[in-house]
């Protein structure tokens, strides 16, 4: 255990505590002055985490009546259900079918009844009252006088139970929604609980949301004042005045929240809420109601040829249980036509716009065999259908399509998809037109959801519009774009009366229909089985490309390749499991196994909704204003939220700096300002989980993060993993998710060093500067102190003078620069007067082959970005970050050029499909080891992403992302390909007064990497030159000032900082004014230049600010990290050296 003190953290009573008593999970000794050996909760009699054991004694007792009584244990989601209950909390249910979301509810109500607190039950239909009043009576055990319920009640019954209703005398009320909508201001507000279990039906009348709010008790101006924040936070390019009134009247919405009395728990929503009022639940109590969507899929994509079967007889050979989609390009007329040709050949089905509840009740009873829809995610067939228990397969009777017309689209959707589609493959051939392609994708995003009746309302903006199209449609149709698509094995051209239509795939048809044969349930996720039968080569070969987009996972096989016996077997397993689920004849013993609650804690919210979405589209909920993002994946139901980075920092007037240097090294930590919230909600939401796991970021900083979230949650729960990925794919988090690790405390401890070194060695010589300048603001540090040195030396070298002559020899378009420098003005002078001609003598031609450049680390692509892009390394790197954090590329803070079997794979794909077999090869280039190089994570050129991110389905990234990407991307895929081979002239150049020997590369034998990143070619030059018109005399500095990426080179070069530190160190210089920048490059101020001088001229901290220090104190921590130094003993060196020289 790694000795420390974290002040003011007692999760008891917030005083001081040691890391030691955390990681036991008990309170500081003042609360316990000796440690117990029974459980905690028992000995504690007072504070805050005793309240949160009251809460688990209640928990308990209710898990004890709920087995009683069902005859099983709840499930560990339907446990932190409980207890988000009983911690007073609002909020949605979210799972699949089967998981017990009305048992959970009816549960409470009947445990809350025997403790005089009152419920209210509402549902869709008076059926359901009575079923509800019939298991709470012979399942809960409830009496008939606990119970007051509105179902069909003849007159007398009736003002019997209204004279009930009126009196309050009942435990639980129990009617339909329509009940409250027409009796809410008779119906009391002293319910405990209020519990929606269906709440599609209940949120069809929208007002039902402000009925529900008035049960919890506040009233129509606190909605109204809710309405206002919804209706700010909805308006488009909002003002800062927008933001200052949103952030007031929120303050507001907290003190109102205050008001509630009562929970609310609701089932999620299945349909998508039209109204806006539903976001008043989550203004007012925390918590969204959304449609929460899963995009984990256990599906056989397979295809086949269409003329290879008889749909008929495809369909016998599958069975029942299935779903037959036609493509969008055939009139909705035809799927009448497939039913009546299926009815022939003795297949019953039925049309999407025949279903009702007698069509699904045959289906479900295997009376109907098939349902037949339409390929579009809007087809309700597509989107709307979740019956897990009967669906089994798909089959696509045609490649799901978009047919839109290169005269004049209507549908700009379809439109914008298309062009988005294209827009890179047009590119390629003519990058000419990026500019007018993108702008008008731009406007397309802007306008593709208005309607036709509202472009008719409004003759101007339709005018737009209509020119949008025209333009659009003139530009497709001329004959170069013609020529080019029909060459495309990607989009099909067809022609008509009416001029060329395009034809491309139906990506996200394809996943919403085919998603319907795989569903989650409490037991996993469903086998499904989607059959597409191309009519289309080139529609399918688009469909396969573009389905990356959306997700990594989908590999299409032949149908004919598949064991289709094994897997409509395994499908049928999966369908009888869900059947005996939903009849409740099947219990699971393991119940924590099903939908484990597990909080995963990220740094930052950006990495959160990255991970979340990969899952689907997560529920939001709110915990003291910290906001957690829900979904599911497996046998785990995920709570994500981040903590900001860092949320620990050393204390400043404690011990030495913050650090208790006795018998041992014992830093003391506090919260950072600002961040004592953000503990306690995750401290808060942690007591909801089963498990934890970090997820910061893999290096020692993100270590030391997870190691203090660790401890600070560890009271709350046991079972605290590390999650380690290096790319934020969904791959990558499964399989974190999957293998969590223990924490390694080397890399803490190493973290610890760099911490405690720059603290003590930062504060004592700042402290030194701060007196002698009489500047509170100056700072000295170990590694910015002789950074700061190399500028200035760097600065006297440019005003040192060279005299350089500068020969330029071209030839067809190819460049050849010759530079000589001297040091003497007239030597230079005399020579270059001198200096008509030039005579190059070939001395041998050869073969010579070129291997790209490795791929990039943090320094090589700090020095590039800057180099190409003037990028400061600030900018570098928060880029760099935004684009780990949503899923582009791998960690980018390393030191490892190797590349890891997936990326091998990923280059392979993309260097075959783009260039051909043979310019694949592969190279891991570094050595084994957790880090890699930086590199994308999916084989998405920079024209693709940059069309995804302007057509709106990729948000989160500007141009300046694109930039460094595309670096990223060239750099790392060049890598990967074979070498190029140069015809080579090793060649002497002579002329007046300098001879130089040089290798010019003239022509290119064999390409290779050139494909993708520019090879230099040389002019092929032989004989007397004549150069008298191509020289040039300049006066240049010694030396340039240095850029930010030349800086980054010397610090790796020289062994000082890290990955993590390189922005940081530059970063600083520039905050405290020592270093300014001007067109990129650094220049040491006055104020810098005296800094330096000052400390140089102290010989006892000399040493400490000297790059020799830093070099080995590096080493040193590289030690510590692979657990080969004491860290302890290299502080304790540290603090006698100081000390001595202080005193000294």
């Amino acid at each position: 255990m790694i000795a420390s003190i974290f002040k003011n953290l007692c999760p008891n009573c917030s005083g001081d505590i040691t890391s030691e008593r955390l990681y036991k999970g008990f309170p500081c000794d003042k609360c316990l002055p000796q440690e117990p050996k029974e459980d905690v909760c028992d000995v504690l009699d007072k504070g805050k985490f005793k309240k949160l054991c009251d809460i688990d004694d209640e928990v308990n007792n209710w898990q004890n009546f709920f087995r009683k009584l069902i005859g099983s244990h709840p499930w560990s989601l339907q446990i932190t259900w409980a207890k988000r209950f009983f911690l007073n909390r609002s909020f949605a249910l979210l799972a699949p079918t089967g998981i017990g979301k009305t048992s959970f509810g009816l549960s409470i109500a009947s445990y809350i009844a025997q403790k005089d607190k009152k419920s209210y039950v509402i549902l869709p239909t008076k059926l359901l009252v009575n079923q509800t009043v019939k298991k709470l009576t012979q399942i809960f055990k409830l009496k008939e006088d606990q119970i007051l319920f509105f179902g069909e009640e003849n007159k007398k019954e009736k003002e019997a139970k209204l004279e009930r209703f009126k009196d309050g005398d009942f435990s639980v009320l129990i009617t339909t929604s329509m009940f409250l909508y027409k009796n809410h201001d008779k119906i009391p507000k002293d319910f405990s609980l209020v519990f929606v279990d269906d709440v599609d039906s209940f949120l069809k009348t929208a007002k039902n949301i402000d009925k529900a709010l008035y049960l919890l008790g506040f009233d129509e101006k606190d909605i109204n004042l809710a309405l206002e924040v919804i209706k700010l936070k909805a308006k488009q390019n909002k003002t800062d005045e927008d933001w200052n009134k949103i952030n007031q009247l929120t303050e507001k919405l907290r003190k109102i929240e205050a008001k509630r009395k009562g929970v609310l728990i609701v089932s999620s929503a299945t349909s998508n809420p039209k109204s806006n009022r539903i976001k008043l639940f989550r203004e007012l109590l925390g918590f969204e109601v959304g449609t929460p969507t899963f995009y984990l899929r256990n599906i056989i994509d397979s295809y086949d040829d269409i003329e290879n079967h008889e749909l008929s007889e495809l369909i016998k050979k599958l069975g029942k249980g299935g779903l037959v989609f036609i493509p969008s390009d055939k009139k909705k007329e035809y799927t009448e036509e497939v039913k009546e040709y299926l009815t022939k050949k003795g297949v019953t089905a039925a049309t999407y716009e025949e279903i009702d509840d007698e069509i699904l009740k045959k289906y479900e009873n295997g009376k109907i065999d098939v349902l037949i829809g339409i390929s579009s995610y809007r087809n309700p067939l597509a989107r709307g259908i979740d019956l897990p228990h009967v669906i089994r397969y798909a089959i696509f009777y045609g490649v799901p399509k978009i047919v839109l017309s290169l005269k004049f689209e209507s549908n700009l959707s379809h439109l914008l998809w298309a062009l988005s589609s294209i827009r890179a493959y047009i590119l390629k051939k003519f990058p000419q037109y990026a500019v007018q392609i993108d702008k008008w994708i731009t406007q397309l995003k802007k306008y593709q959801y208005l309607t036709e009746e509202f472009l008719q309302n409004n003759p101007n903006l339709k005018e737009k519009v209509d020119n949008l199209r025209l333009e659009v449609g003139q530009f497709l149709n001329s004959e170069e774009i013609i020529n080019l698509l029909k060459e495309s094995n990607e989009v099909t051209l067809r022609k008509d009366e009416d001029g060329y239509k395009l034809v491309v795939s139906d990506v996200t048809g394809y996943l919403q229909a085919s998603g319907r044969t795989s569903r989650m349930y409490s037991g996993g996720i469903t086998k499904g089985l989607s059959v597409i039968l191309i009519d289309d080569k080139k529609a399918f070969n688009h469909l396969q490309k573009r389905v990356r987009w959306f997700s990594d996972d989908i590999e299409f096989v032949d149908f004919k390749s598949i064991d289709l016996d094994k897997i409509l077997k395994e499908i049928d397993l999966d369908r009888e499991k869900v059947r005996k689920i939903l009849k409740g004849e099947i219990k699971f013993e393991k119940v924590e196994s099903i939908l484990k609650p597990v909080l995963i804690v990220v740094e930052s919210p950006n990495k959160a909704r990255t991970i979340a979405n990969f899952f689907g589209k997560a529920i939001r909920r709110r915990v003291n204003d910290h906001e957690i993002l829900e979904t599911s994946v497996d046998d785990r139901y995920l709570m994500i939220t981040a903590s900001f980075g860092h949320i620990l920092d050393l204390n400043k007037e404690l011990g030495y700096h913050g650090v208790f240097v006795k018998d041992h090294i014992e830093p003391v930590y506090e919260s950072i300002e600002g961040k004592e919230e953000i503990i306690e909600s995750i401290r808060s939401v942690s007591f909801e989980s089963l498990e934890v796991y970090v997820a910061t970021d893999p290096d020692t900083e993100g270590e030391k993060i997870g190691w203090d979230v660790e401890l600070l949650l560890k009271p709350y729960v046991k079972n605290i993993q590390r999650m380690e990925f290096h790319e934020v794919t969904k791959k990558a988090i499964i399989n974190a998710i999957k293998n969590p690790r223990d924490f390694d405390e080397n890399l803490v401890k190493a973290q610890i060093v760099r911490r405690v070194a720059d603290r003590w060695v930062g504060f004592e010589y700042s402290q030194l500067l701060q007196k002698a300048f009489g500047k509170n603001w100056l700072s000295a540090g170990r590694v910015q102190t002789p950074v700061l040195g190399w500028i200035i030396e760097r600065e006297k070298e440019r005003k040192q003078k060279i005299y350089r002559i500068t020969i330029t020899l071209g030839q067809n378009s190819r460049k050849l620069e010759l530079d000589i420098d001297y040091q003497n003005k007239q030597d230079a002078e005399n020579i270059f007067n001198n200096l008509n001609n030039i005579e190059i003598i070939v001395k041998e031609i050869k073969e010579e082959e070129k291997n790209p450049l490795p791929p990039y680390r943090t320094d090589t692509m700090l020095k590039d970005a800057s180099d190409r892009y003037r990028f400061s390394l600030p900018k570098t790197m928060e880029l760099a970050q935004d684009l780990f954090e949503l899923g582009y590329i791998t960690y980018h803070r390393t030191d490892s050029t190797r590349v890891s079997d997936v990326g091998i794979a990923l280059a392979r794909e993309y260097i075959e499909e783009a260039f051909g077999k043979d310019y694949f090869q592969a190279r891991v280039w570094g050595e084994g080891g957790a880090h890699e190089c930086i590199r994308p994570t999916r084989a998405m050129e920079t024209e693709e992403l940059k069309s995804m991110i302007l057509s709106g389905q990729y948000e989160g990234l500007t141009f300046d992302h694109i930039k460094l990407y595309d670096l990223i991307f060239k750099r790392f895929i060049a890598s990967q390909m074979r070498a190029v081979k140069f015809k080579a002239k090793d060649v002497i150049i002579k002329g007046f007064g300098f001879e130089l020997e040089k290798v010019l590369h003239t022509d290119i034998i064999q390409d290779g990497w050139n494909k993708i990143l520019p090879a230099e070619l040389h002019p092929d030059l032989e004989g007397i030159i004549d150069i008298s018109n191509n020289k040039q005399f300049k006066i240049v500095p010694k030396a340039f000032p240095f850029t930010h990426g030349e800086l980054v080179f010397r610090m790796k070069e020289r062994g000082i900082g890290r990955p993590s530190t390189y922005a940081t160190i530059i970063a600083k210089l520039l905050e405290r004014k020592y270093v300014i920048e001007k067109k990129g490059l650094l220049f040491p101020t006055s104020m810098g230049i005296k800094v330096y001088q000052y400390l140089n001229s102290l010989e006892h901290v000399r040493e400490f600010l000297s790059e020799e220090f830093t070099r080995k104190l590096e080493e040193l921590m590289d030690k510590v990290e692979v657990g080969e130094k004491d860290y302890e003993a290299i502080l304790f060196e540290l603090f006698e050296k100081i000390k001595l020289r202080h005193d000294s």
